[in-house]
């Protein structure tokens, strides 16, 4: 008992010494180091010396004597006090509760932690099965981390469940809205056969009006057969490949890296670079129309095209809904007819057709659709008629894979849509994330209207196609980087090889924003970073190099492909 007693006045007279009498903290490494006043050799913890301090004269909290010396911030710290505060933390509730002493076994027969003592009076001659306390906390260290690491995977398994229904259920909305504007077409198209065929007076008007409900039944058809497969399809996820995966070590923190000699960096001097005719680089070309098209129509005359034959700018099939014409077979206008103001319910009429966007910072919006049998997101900042349905942008990402993701870039010339252009982007690479902000316009400006500026080293190994000059909101252009510490050679050098998407900076931040696509290989030659890949869509760039000789190459639209595989 005597022991015991005298183990608690010790521990009690340590605490009191290892303890700030002004705030009752005990004396911590980084936030309340102990210091000394040097006159009178009182100790505190710093922050409660700093707050006296500030409030003008400082005296010692205990003997009141008036401190004259360096800023409390340049006193050096007690470390051998310091020690000792650490060395009772350690210590502090970890002794036996009966006898005082430190806790170094564990009884694996009783499940207790044992000191020496009781060791010895009980456990040995009982003959439980004792070991050291260090391997009992291996042993059970390893035991938590491993079913920690278990129940880790589980909870991200059903993150990753989750997350997949989102998934289809934000893309069977998004097949909706796109399958209402196809049934309200479809709506107003036949109700225009039937105006047609009422007024017909000949054979070939009869003709006609059959062909075309022909096309706009198969048309309904397949709307209908697409609402199928999004009833029966639960078991099909819309899934991004980093969906159920820990994060790991997020691209932010990579930062420009050193050069290498061997390394091609002077990107933005062209051995061969046109220059266009067209308007000042601060003027905008014309917007990109806002009608169901998904690309800028083509401008040359069409009217000797049969309506059923001609196909959409992705090159599908005849997409009835918009290419039979408003006006009839026999030159009448035809008006179109009201929606469905019969349908009514107590919140007033049934909105059709629906309509949905994303919409980011600052309220910004920009176009769904599904083009190709994929989801695609357009780049913020077009006026987008008000919707029915909004998704966030940061909502959305979990559609975005997060190791690849893939983006489109629209090319037009003299107002004619050249294609399209798919890029996957490396996509820990912080170089790709910027690159993937301005295809989404997520951080403002967007490479939206930009304009390719030339081509370097033409015709030669090594081609390269130069774009960047992404348009400022006063409508000037720039080049500036969104964003800083983008990666510059080190383990991102790559040699030249067609499809490369690369930075074009010269290792210079302000014009990060430059970038080169190359055209064609070159053995043995580098690039300084690269960022991407052409995936698809190299023959519109090629046709982009020649109309640069005498005609701008414009970025008409961009964005981003969410998922793989429609509902």
């Amino acid at each position: 008992m005597a022991n015991n007693t005298k183990s608690v006045l010790v521990s009690a007279r340590m605490e009191e010494e290892v303890t700030c009498i002004v705030c009752s903290e005990l004396y911590t490494r980084g936030s309340r180091e102990p210091v000394v006043l040097p006159l009178c050799g009182h100790t505190f913890c710093r922050p409660c010396l700093c707050n006296l301090e500030n409030t003008g004269r400082l005296s010692c909290p205990t003997c009141r004597q008036t401190y004259v010396g360096p800023p409390i911030d340049q006193l050096p710290t007690v470390f051998a006090l310091l020690s000792l505060s650490e060395h009772f933390k350690k210590s502090e509730g970890h002794g036996c509760q009966r006898h005082g002493s430190p806790v170094e076994f564990w009884c694996r027969s009783c499940q207790l932690p044992l000191c020496g003592h009781c060791l010895l009076e009980e456990h040995v001659k009982d003959g439980h099965k004792v070991v050291r306390g260090t391997d009992f906390i291996a042993e059970r260290k390893e035991q938590i981390l491993s079913e920690c690491t278990v129940l880790i995977q589980e909870i991200s398994n059903r993150k990753g469940h989750c997350v997949n229904r989102f998934s289809e259920w934000t893309a069977q909305i998004i097949a909706g809205v796109e399958e209402s504007a196809v049934l309200w077409n479809s709506t107003q198209n036949a109700q225009n056969i039937m105006t047609d065929v009422v007024h017909a007076t000949n054979i070939e008007s009869i003709l006609v009006s059959s062909s075309m409900l022909g096309s706009l039944r198969e048309e309904v058809m397949r709307a209908a057969q697409r609402d199928t497969r999004t009833r029966t399809a639960s078991d099909r996820s819309l899934r991004c490949s980093s969906c159920s995966e820990v994060d790991s070590a997020s691209p932010l923190g990579l930062l420009r890296q050193e050069s290498s000699p061997d390394v091609e960096y002077q990107e933005t001097e062209f051995e061969e670079t046109e220059q266009t005719t067209a308007p000042e680089e601060n003027t905008l070309s014309p917007a990109t129309p806002t009608s169901d098209a998904v690309l800028p129509e083509d401008k040359t005359d069409s009217s000797s095209d049969s309506p059923l034959a001609r196909q959409d700018s992705l090159g599908n099939g005849p997409l009835v809904a918009r290419q039979i014409s408003s006006t009839s077979s026999t030159g009448r206008e035809i008006g179109h007819t009201p929606r469905d103001s019969g349908v009514m319910n107590l919140l007033g009429p049934v909105p059709w057709p629906l309509k949905c966007c994303v919409v980011g910072p600052g309220g910004r919006r920009g176009k769904l659709r599904w083009e190709g049998g994929r989801l695609h997101m357009y780049a913020l900042g077009e006026d987008i008629e008000e919707p029915h349905f909004m998704v966030q942008m940061s909502v959305l990402q979990y559609l975005v894979p997060e190791d690849y993701q893939e983006v489109f870039l629209v090319l037009e010339t003299e107002g004619r849509c050249l294609g399209r252009v798919y890029i996957r982007l490396w996509g820990r690479i912080r170089r790709a994330q910027h690159f993937l902000a301005l295809c989404l316009g997520s951080l403002g400006p967007s490479y939206r209207r930009s304009k390719f500026h030339g081509v370097a080293k033409r015709g030669a190994p090594g081609e390269t196609l130069a774009g960047g000059k992404y348009l400022t909101p006063e409508g000037l252009t720039s080049v500036q980087a969104l964003a800083g510490h983008l990666e510059w050679g080190g383990e991102h050098i790559k040699e030249k090889k067609r499809g490369l998407v690369v930075g074009a900076n010269a290792g210079k931040p302000e014009f990060d924003a430059f970038f080169h696509i190359c055209m064609k290989d070159q053995p043995g030659r580098r690039f300084a970073c690269a960022f991407g890949e052409v995936v698809q869509g190299m023959e519109v760039l090629h046709a982009a190099v020649t109309h640069l000789r005498n005609n701008d190459v414009t970025i008409s639209d961009v964005g981003v492909v969410l998922a793989s595989t429609a509902p």
